[in-house]
């Protein structure tokens, strides 16, 4: 199989929710994308939820689009920065 020829990125940062998000570092190579959370020196961090919401538009990113088109899904991007529609709640046993 050919593969695809990738000379850009269309989205160089992909956002999940408050505390997860992706962002392209080509400073170290073209196809290196690095996890933050509320600003660029922290690392990936979260709840469930902001990883779900951060899943959610990777499979609506246009660089999504580009190289895996049958997990493109454009209706899913969401920024739900407030959890205010999350579907569940930890609590203590």
């Amino acid at each position: 199989m050919d593969k695809i020829k990738v000379t850009h990125w269309p989205e160089d940062y992909v956002p999940g929710a408050k505390r997860a998000n992706i962002m392209l570092n080509d400073v170290l190579m073209p196809d290196w994308f690095v996890g933050f959370g509320k600003d660029e020196s922290c690392q990936l961090e979260g709840t469930w939820w902001d990883m779900v919401c951060l899943a959610r538009n990777i499979l609506a990113s246009e660089n999504t689009k580009l190289v895996a088109p049958e997990f493109y899904k454009p209706e899913w991007k969401n920024y739900n920065r407030t959890s205010e529609d999350k579907t569940y709640e930890c609590v203590e046993e």
